[in-house]
């Protein structure tokens, strides 16, 4: 290398070096570079030689050589002041022994100045190149992502607002579904959960309605006639005062137990003391407890159960609860001189297993059950008599489904051709 490209290679390495100082402004990232072009000396002066850098308390912040290891490196010399923003902030040493005098004078009296791209070889072309490349990738990544960023949190911002609004009792808000597919999905399937809510809640204020309504009514029957009979207006003895008093009394207790019952089952609390008895008993005793209340009524009740019934597994108390809600809901529909037939036979199910098992029915000879209403008629608070002129809470069948379900039975209804209707409950052999 002569004399002249060293001087211009010098230059080369002092540009670098005030490139990667003003970086920061620091020294941090200059030893690293000084490295690199070290080594990167071509011919003789890259043999043996040493670049250093101090700042311009005389402080060395960079030192390269490439002398072997073991080996004292070479003396330096002061070769150039290095600049930032035109100030002297540090000098460029170095072993330069093919130098003159003048070449040093040179160097030190022609500053250097970074006016466009300083040439350095082509792995550091290219280590830029890919660094800008990377950037790009990166900038366009984030630029992509953005873009689809943005619906994903609208749509979730929107589902956060909506959720916040329920929960501090606004039943009636919906989410417009927007964004991804599954965004717009996830935002339906809120609406249907926000109407079941507001469904519910509705339902909850017509139950608090019903019941005040359904207590009051057999509590008001109940002290007046207590009242009447301490005014010596009725006679104590007068055993049709009595029995209405009774009546209204066990009305309140087959509410209380309904809701009873309901709570349980809602809170996953249900509990049965399952026991073996004969299929016949269960419809005998039903006709037994219900007799007087059906006389009373001047309603036939008419038992129709097949010889030889095999046993069936029951909770005689809860199941006690279900053959009574289905005769109560019989008596309240069948007129004055008619009949409730209870029933008891073996039935194959109608599903996919087929499985034998003992039907148990109540039918009565009322009026039957509008087409429109069969589909709801177990669901809590439904009444097909929305006037209330036969009364009842709508819960009465709920509770049968409840509990013939927790007997891994099945419930059914069907109008019975002419009038009147029939209720089913199928329940598994012993």
């Amino acid at each position: 290398m002569d004399e002249t490209r060293e001087v211009s290679y010098l230059r080369q390495v002092s540009a670098m070096v005030q490139m990667t100082y003003g970086i920061g402004p620091s020294w941090e990232r200059v030893e690293p570079v000084l490295v690199d072009l070290t080594s990167a000396m071509p011919g003789p002066m890259g043999r043996s030689r040493r670049l250093q850098v101090r700042d311009v308390g005389g402080r060395i912040v960079a030192d390269a050589t490439d002398a072997p290891p073991g080996r004292e490196p070479p003396p330096v010399r002061r070769l150039l002041s290095l600049r930032y923003q035109g100030e002297v902030v540090g000098s460029l040493f170095g072993t330069m022994p093919a130098l003159s005098p003048d070449q040093l004078i040179q160097l030190e009296s022609a500053p250097v100045t970074i006016t466009g791209p300083v040439p350095i070889d082509p792995q550091t072309n290219m280590n830029r190149a890919l660094l800008g490349g990377a950037g790009l990738g990166a900038f366009a990544a984030l630029l992509v992502g953005a873009i689809f960023m943005h619906p994903l949190t609208t749509g979730v911002s929107a589902l956060r607002a909506g959720a916040q609004r329920i929960a501090a009792g606004e039943l009636g808000a919906r989410v417009k579904p927007s964004g991804f597919a599954e965004l717009a999905e996830l935002a339906g399937s809120f609406n249907q959960l926000a109407e079941s809510l507001d469904r519910q809640e509705e339902a909850r204020r017509r139950l608090v309605a019903d019941i005040a309504h359904d207590l009051r009514t057999p509590l008001t029957v109940i002290s007046g006639t207590v009242e009447a009979m301490l005014d010596g207006i009725y006679d104590p003895n007068d055993h049709v005062h009595l029995r209405s008093v009774r009546d209204e009394a066990g009305r309140l207790a087959r509410m209380v137990n309904d809701l009873r019952a309901l709570s349980l089952a809602d809170a996953g609390q249900m509990r049965l003391d399952l026991m073996v008895v004969p299929a016949s008993s269960v419809i005998e005793d039903a006709c037994d407890r219900f007799a007087t209340r059906a006389a009373d009524c001047a309603v036939a009740l008419e038992p129709s159960i097949t010889p030889g019934l095999p046993n069936v597994r029951i909770d005689p108390v809860r199941f006690a609860q279900v053959l009574g809600n289905l005769i109560e809901n019989a008596l309240r529909f069948t007129p004055s001189g008619g009949t409730i037939m209870l029933g008891a036979h073996l039935m194959v199910r109608a599903d996919a297993q087929g499985a034998l098992g003992v039907a148990m029915s109540v039918s009565d000879t009322g009026p039957g059950i509008p087409s429109e209403a069969l589909l709801h008629i177990f669901d809590r608070f439904y009444r097909v008599d929305q006037a209330r002129s036969p009364g009842g809470s709508g819960l009465g069948l709920a509770i049968v489904r409840t509990l013939v379900e927790a007997h891994s039975g099945t419930v059914a209804v069907a109008n019975r051709p002419g009038s009147g209707a029939v209720f089913t409950v199928w329940l598994p052999i012993a």
